[in-house]
């Protein structure tokens, strides 16, 4: 089911039983959504569903049969890819191409993980963070492609200090996180090695994501401190300004990975003790705010504008952009349900900015 709306099309994603949101991603028709779709309510029989949402609404669905815990990715070349694990009891991953059965799949080790942060020239990089062991560097996953095909996964130790806040831009990977007498941004490598880096010599409010990070041009990161969100720009030479952005009121509880919308917006979904919501920013300029606050539907703090889905008690699954367009983005929403309580539909919101 389809509708049209002054924030954009709508389209809800149903089944007869229960479904669950694993991922989406951009794709050349679309957008892409990964689903757990079970064959009877309380059963513990699922099936792993693609679903093509395109420009339009129309919805293409495809079952996996490969394996379970999707990862969904784009290789360098702007095609679609998975990484899964074939069964509960496996030891290996497997990564392969969703809508071209001619490619190899590759297999890997079960210790690949992190989100998808991007790609470089010839790879698609992952990024993981553990939180709860200080002693334990980040790592950085690889898989090295050549055209199509993956040839190899390397799985990178990044050199402290940890907690890096990741950004690719123009092929490069580039790092950021806090130090004793400021902020270390370096420039690496797909093996780690570094290649540039410099302190940030400032003390600005909670960092929560590097929105972009070059050597070359400005770099801009997101902070937010007792519900002040704010930015902090970097030019090239390394020096810092921070602007305050809007006071929301209430602070982030947590923030996902930049979505990158074109080459000066990005995209962040947040949550709060009471809601949840997204922001887009352009270079310095806060474009929108949306929060659904206490079940009340997804205000634009900026227009004043609520939008108004199902019953509004709804949080954010994920942001992706649509097809080739640079100003559209694909916010996926699912209903909040207790702990063992299924639901069976998902919303998806085509909206430019």
């Amino acid at each position: 089911m389809d509708q049209q709306t002054s924030f954009g099309l709508i389209s809800t994603i149903e089944v007869p039983t229960a479904l669950s949101i694993k991922g989406s991603c951009w794709t050349k028709e679309g957008l892409l959504l990964a689903n757990y779709i079970w064959d009877e309510l309380e059963s513990e029989s699922y099936k792993l569903c693609y679903t093509v949402l395109s420009k339009d609404g129309k919805q293409d669905s495809i079952v996996e049969d490969n394996g379970i815990l999707p990862t969904l990715f784009v290789n360098p070349y702007g095609d679609n890819y998975v990484s899964l694990v074939p069964s509960e009891e496996s030891e290996t991953t497997l990564s392969l191409s969703i809508f071209n059965q001619e490619v190899k799949p590759f297999k890997g080790t079960k210790s690949f993980n992190g989100r998808f942060v991007g790609c470089t020239a010839h790879s698609s990089v992952f990024y993981d963070v553990d939180i709860w062991d200080e002693k334990k560097a980040d790592v950085m996953f690889v898989l090295n492609f050549d055209n199509n095909q993956i040839k190899e996964e390397r799985k990178v130790a990044i050199p402290f200090p940890k907690g890096n806040k990741v950004s690719i831009s123009d092929g490069k990977i580039n790092l950021i996180t806090e130090v004793e007498d400021g902020w270390l941004h370096r420039e690496i490598d797909e093996e780690g090695n570094e290649l540039r880096s410099r302190i940030l010599e400032f003390d600005f409010p909670f960092v929560h994501e590097a929105l972009s990070l070059s050597f070359d041009k400005k770099s801009y990161l997101l902070c937010e401190e007792n519900g002040e969100i704010g930015i902090v720009e970097i030019d090239e030479n390394g020096d810092c300004l921070y602007g305050e952005l809007f006071n929301l009121g209430d602070e982030f509880f947590g923030t996902w990975h930049p979505q990158v919308i074109n080459e000066t917006t990005a995209a962040v979904q947040f949550t709060t003790e009471f809601g949840n919501g997204w922001l887009v920013i352009k270079e310095d300029e806060l474009v929108e705010l949306f929060y659904n606050k206490n079940k009340k539907g997804y205000k634009n703090l900026i227009t004043q504008e609520v939008l108004s889905i199902d019953n509004n008690d709804l949080a954010v699954s994920g942001i992706s952009t649509v097809g080739g367009q640079k100003d559209t983005i694909g916010i996926v929403f699912y209903p909040r349900k207790p702990r063992k309580q299924a639901y069976n539909k998902v919303f998806v919101l085509q909206h430019s900015i």
